[in-house]
């Protein structure tokens, strides 16, 4: 692998760009365990401390909530001041914070965990500023595609670890083995954490500029998408638990059919960003992506048995998890450098707001007409993602290549 040169024609060794990465994807892998770790406990938890399973499941909803609010300010802050900044308060809140989740109180622990919610967005939006930063441009799709992986293995690694975690060492040990990564972590960023490339006074005064999101097809269109692509996904794996439940299955059989759409999106996000570099056609991608997704969603919930809904599960996260990585990139062409923090913070607000609007949606067309028609509903949202990509899909590659061209 040859060095890749910096700003001034220094070359930059292959092992420093990596290593750069890796500790960014384990940033990245902490935020999701600090997001779920909570999601196979809260039986648990709302015994413990004496609260009700809904009190309780507010150490999770707060963090799509704190995410709508916080991303845009992260974006903004990573296009004035920089990525390493916005990582340094990210990993730094979110160490201060696990600090309060050893102390054996509900009241602080969500505290603790709103603190951390804030962190997130510094953490997670500064995806595609990182990888364009360090890696060639042919790369970013495949360098964006490990980063999504990064959060799959973070959001599989709560939903495993975390219970054995809690089995071995009790919430208060759990807690402050947490604590101690996220303070390594915090160590290993403001030491080995660097941006490369630094703003001129020029870049600075135009990344003062409002990002023009009216008229930029590409954007809007992504944005869009993202709202209902994260909002069909979280709804799905947040109630197919519950819809099993009612179909005679057991509580493991659903968590192993979420495993599977953990897994098989991995391995999606480790074949597709890459095929669709390769292809240099990643609005194509996407719509290929979308279609099976569709299809899956009816026979994941209506599976027959346990076997079957595994396999439809791996299938369905091997085509829709991808879609994160292959948006993202999306979203960094549809705008100039100097904006790729905001658009990215745009990108991951309006993604959370689909996730609360369309889990709390499909939870009230369940009560009212079924299950059925709750997936329905997904499946009809899914289509109209995919018709606006096909019937914009040619305005949106005229404009990305325009921005191409002027950036």
């Amino acid at each position: 692998m040859e060095p890749k040169e910096n700003m001034d024609g220094v070359q930059i060794s292959p092992w420093r760009r990596w290593g750069v990465l890796a500790i960014f994807c384990a940033a990245l892998i902490m935020t999701q365990v600090f997001w779920y770790d909570f999601a196979p406990i809260l039986t648990f938890v709302s015994e413990h401390y004496g609260v009700s399973e809904l009190s309780a499941s507010l150490l999770i909803l707060v963090f799509p909530v704190m995410s709508i609010l916080v991303s845009a300010l992260a974006g903004s802050l990573i296009d004035r001041r920089g990525y390493r900044l916005s990582l340094l308060i990210g990993t730094g809140v979110m160490a201060a914070c696990s600090l309060l989740r050893v102390i054996d109180n509900f009241w602080l622990l969500l505290l603790a965990q709103t603190g951390i919610a804030v962190a997130i967005p510094f953490i997670v939006t500064p995806i595609t500023v990182l990888a364009s930063d360090w890696f060639e441009a042919r790369d970013e799709a495949k360098i964006t595609g490990i980063c999504a992986i990064a959060i799959f293995a973070g959001l599989a690694l709560a939903m495993t670890a975390s219970p054995a975690l809690f089995a071995a060492f009790h919430l208060a040990g759990s807690m402050a083995i947490h604590a101690a990564a996220a303070f390594l972590l915090f160590l290993l960023t403001c030491l080995f954490i660097r941006q490369r490339q630094h703003a001129t006074p020029a870049v600075r005064e135009k990344n003062q500029a409002v990002l023009k999101v009216r008229g930029n097809i590409a954007l809007l269109v992504i944005l869009v998408a993202s709202f209902l692509i994260q909002g069909c996904f979280n709804a799905a794996t947040t109630w197919l638990e519950a819809v099993w439940s009612g179909r005679g299955f057991g509580i493991d059989d659903a968590g192993f059919a979420m495993a599977a759409v953990v897994a098989g999106g991995i391995v999606g996000a480790m074949v597709i960003p890459a095929l669709a570099a390769r292809s240099g056609s990643v609005l194509g991608m996407i719509t290929a992506c979308l279609l099976p997704s569709v299809l899956l969603l009816y026979p994941l919930f209506a599976a027959g048995s346990v076997a079957w809904g595994i396999a439809c599960g791996a299938l369905l996260g091997f085509f829709w998890l991808p879609l994160l990585p292959l948006s993202l990139t999306v979203i960094d062409e549809a705008v100039p450098k100097a904006h790729a923090g905001m658009a990215a913070g745009l990108f991951w607000t309006v993604g959370n707001a689909g996730v609360l609007a369309m889990t709390v949606l499909f939870e009230r067309v369940k009560n009212l007409l079924g299950w059925q028609q709750a997936v329905i509903m997904l499946i009809m949202c899914m289509l109209a993602v995919l018709c606006v990509l096909l019937r914009f899909a040619p305005a949106m590659r005229r404009h990305l290549f325009t921005v191409s061209r002027g950036t």
